[in-house]
Parts: structure tokens; C-alpha cells; sequence
């Protein structure tokens, strides 16, 4: 959803579209998560009969290398 609403924006630049979404992917995605995140914020969602100790990141930095960013 979010990355859906993120293009709406970006529409207008297919490019900067990708870009976004590539960046988004390797957040949400990367195996490597725990070297460039660091998760803010969580909240306990609404009750789960299966698991309730679940929690739900909200907030997060990330860290980039300039080359990465560039």
C-alpha cells in the first residue's frame, strides 16, 4: 500500500517511481536488515488468538553509505 500511494506521487518520473521502490524492497526485504536499521517504534496490534507476543514496527531509521545513497 504504501509503496502503491508513493507512486502516485512519483508518477510523473518513472524513474524516481523505481528508485523509491527498489529502496523500499531493500528495507522491507534485505537479509542484511540488522546492519543499516534500527528499529524507533513498535506497537502491539489488536488482539491474535495465535501469537499473542506479536508487535508491529511503525517507526524505523536506516543507514546508507553515501555510495549507496548516490
Amino acid at each position: 500500500l504504501s509503496v502503491a500511494l508513493s507512486g502516485a506521487v512519483l508518477a510523473r518520473c518513472p524513474a524516481c517511481a523505481r528508485n523509491f521502490a527498489n529502496l523500499y524492497c531493500h528495507n522491507i526485504c534485505s537479509p542484511d536488515q540488522s546492519l543499516f536499521t534500527n528499529v524507533t517504534r513498535v506497537l502491539k496490534p489488536p488482539a491474535d488468538p495465535l501469537n499473542s507476543t506479536r508487535l508491529a514496527v511503525v517507526e524505523y531509521q536506516c543507514y546508507y553509505r553515501r555510495r549507496f545513497a548516490d
